[in-house]
């Protein structure tokens, strides 16, 4: 699902085609559903011949929705989602970087440009399973063990702040010191940089729970201590290449200003995001 800043204006497009292919003229509704569940029907506008245009603004934090209901000389119904998030999620590329490796000097298209960086950003999160920006404040997640003496958790940074502590009712914990962290050095497969994801038990064992609750917390600095190149990489190509099929439709008629960002379409960003795909864990 793509990603976008609270405060947003989403500039959706749907086109009619007939069963010939060719863009017709219909009775087009737009449906828009907010976080709390209030539906609205935001205004549609046929800019041209079978296409429709309409836009709303990202005023809340959630999972917004949508619906195009087409009838008349085609009948049919699209749908679409976006999460609307604050504060914003950082992207693995800067505008700056973005523009210089397009050759862009002026402003005229920034705001374009950021909103297809976002889009890079949040498909290389989805495709990896993992967040490579860096939190600066400890927080507490919850997590199920995944043996009795090591357990995997999202990537933190730093020991600093860091406390792990176990119990079995998935409210109350114990603090646990000893214990070892992996990748040991921060390296792998030779490649340094790599922050923390794996804890194991010394001298004790993770409780296990039949019912699979989350017996684990863990306080840490979530994320990554830098981007890697790789990933940066990745991001500047989807990006781009977001930006150069803007308005296409993707083999689908509904996408908001870029369409849906797909990752595993691109085998040149996919050799380079590979090694930081990870299989997902069970957190709370």
């Amino acid at each position: 699902m793509t990603t976008r800043d609270v405060g947003d204006r989403m500039n959706l497009q749907h086109l009619v085609y007939n069963s010939a292919g060719t863009l017709t003229a219909a009775t087009v509704v737009l449906t828009v559903t907010d976080p709390a569940g209030t539906a609205t029907t935001p205004s549609v506008t046929a800019a041209a011949t079978g296409t429709y245009t309409a836009s709303f603004t990202l005023d809340s934090a959630g999972t917004w929705s949508w619906v195009w209901t087409v009838s008349g000389t085609v009948i049919d119904v699209d749908r679409g989602s976006v999460f609307a998030a604050t504060p914003a999620p950082a992207t693995y590329a800067t505008l700056p970087e973005f523009k210089a490796y397009l050759g862009i000097t002026d402003t005229t298209e920034d705001s374009a440009l950021q909103d297809a960086l976002d889009s890079a950003s949040r498909g290389i999160t989805e495709t990896c399973g993992r967040t490579f920006t860096i939190s600066t404040s400890a927080t507490a997640r919850l997590f199920e063990p995944d043996h009795w003496c090591w357990a995997n958790v999202d990537d933190f940074w730093t020991t600093t702040g860091l406390i792990v502590a176990t119990g079995t009712d998935g409210s109350t914990f114990t603090t646990q010191t000893d214990y070892e962290l992996e990748p040991r050095n921060g390296m792998v497969s030779g490649e340094p940089g790599w922050p923390y994801n794996k804890i194991r038990a010394i001298g004790w064992t993770f409780p296990t729970c039949s019912t699979r609750r989350q017996t684990l917390q863990v306080t840490a600095k979530w994320g990554w201590p830098a981007i890697p190149s790789p990933v940066k990489q990745a991001c500047l190509m989807l990006a781009s290449e977001t930006v150069k099929l803007k308005g296409a439709p993707f083999g689908v008629a509904s996408f908001d200003q870029f369409g849906p960002v797909r990752v595993k379409d691109n085998p040149m960003a996919m050799r380079r995001l590979q090694p930081y795909i990870r299989t997902p864990i069970l957190v709370g």
